[in-house]
């Protein structure tokens, strides 16, 4: 399947494109790989592997993409099968799946990276007709030989339940050139980054945003090099000479602008963050090894855990001082969803350490539907004022 000539149905700019791509079964990209025959295979969480689905050969190459929730306006069926004391994510993500939204979907991987992401796989299971499910189970601490051999064997029993109903065939060779494309992706992505953090930003916040939820429904070879036309073009522009201030982004899952938008709506920009969906995933590259499998499942179980990994807080916590830093930030707002318990506390741990440290904080909790502009947008000017900005 010659996935590199795919193109954008209009004669846009590369950033352009990616600024602008529609979400789900509009996406065109989705569309045109499922009917050269391809399947599309959806995951939820930074724990699942790409470059092993991307890797799968011969026919119905597989097409992995993350799945979110952006413009969900109710959570009335979910809500019959979900508590509503869950996360408004995972509901959002439920109602999307029984009313039709993923119907294009060939298969889900889930993994139980908390409880609430663990009830989607029962309730898609119970409630959609995606032909194949597959849950993986991730240790609760990072590190140690037995803990890497048990993520393994799930990453193992993953490939097990496709291949029982689609087949599944993955080369050496495959699995080192998924690698190397991911690994170029990752690269670019960083290079993104280093335009945010700049003296004088070349983008925003929400415009990162979306190029990098692009990079999560279209095939990484196309996304790359229009990625890297995009970068051209980014480098062109005059910069951000005029933002109030640069604030940094920390917490729960995160996919759609709005909220960027609103803290932009007061003259900050957002320069950096350490989201799971966007600065944490692309942490860490694979690089060449004599057995590529296992380098990229050791690639996933070590690379920058969330706050359901236990005994690994300090490296956090590090990693948020490092973006602090590079990014020159005057302030991180530490947003969360309801009932996500994880970054409740932890988001209360680092902004004590961080404000000791002379970084002021602002926590935010939100639901995953757009709402309350007018309140977090006074928050976030009275944060401002606080510090100065």
């Amino acid at each position: 399947m010659a996935m590199e000539a795919m193109q954008p149905p209009e004669k846009t700019s590369s950033l352009e494109t990616l600024l602008n791509l529609p979400l789900r079964g509009e996406n065109p990209y989705i569309t045109q790989w499922k009917n050269a025959g391809g399947r599309i295979f959806g995951y939820i969480c930074s724990y699942v592997p790409e470059e092993v689905l991307y890797a799968h050969e011969g026919p119905g190459k597989i097409l992995p993409i993350r799945m979110g929730a952006q413009g969900c306006q109710t959570t009335e069926d979910a809500d019959i099968h979900m508590n509503k004391i869950m996360c408004s994510f995972a509901r959002c993500l439920l109602q999307l799946g029984l009313t039709g939204e993923y119907d294009f979907l060939d298969g889900l991987v889930v993994t139980n990276c908390c409880e609430h992401m663990r009830r989607i796989y029962e309730q898609w299971r119970d409630h959609t007709k995606t032909p194949v499910l597959s849950m993986i189970s991730v240790p609760h601490e990072v590190g140690g030989a037995n803990r890497l051999s048990w993520y393994s064997e799930e990453i193992q029993n993953m490939t097990s339940d496709i291949g029982k109903k689609f087949g599944y065939r993955a080369t050496e060779a495959s699995l080192r050139s998924a690698a190397q494309i991911y690994d170029r992706y990752r690269a670019l992505m960083l290079a993104l980054y280093a335009l945010r953090a700049a003296e004088f930003p070349l983008l925003t916040g929400s415009e990162a945003m979306k190029i990098a939820q692009a990079g999560f429904s279209m095939p990484k070879e196309v996304f790359n090099d229009m990625l890297e036309e995009a970068l051209e073009e980014l480098r062109a522009r005059p910069g951000i000479h005029d933002a109030r201030a640069r604030l940094m982004v920390c917490g729960s899952y995160l996919d759609d602008t709005f909220l960027m938008d609103v803290i932009e709506s007061t003259g900050a920009i957002v320069v950096t963050d350490s989201l799971c969906s966007m600065r944490k995933y692309i942490e860490g590259s694979i690089g060449e090894a004599a057995d590529p499998m296992a380098a990229i499942i050791k690639r996933y179980f070590s690379k920058i855990s969330c706050p359901r990994m236990v005994n690994s807080y300090s490296n956090r916590l590090d990693f948020t001082r490092k973006l602090v830093r590079d990014a020159k930030v005057d302030g991180v707002i530490f947003e969360r969803m309801s009932f996500c318990d994880n970054h409740a506390v932890e988001n209360l741990m680092e902004s004590k350490v961080l404000e000791k440290e002379g970084i002021p904080t602002l926590h935010l909790e939100r639901e995953y539907m757009a709402g309350d502009t007018g309140r977090y947008k006074t928050r976030v000017q009275a944060f401002l004022e606080k510090i100065g900005k």
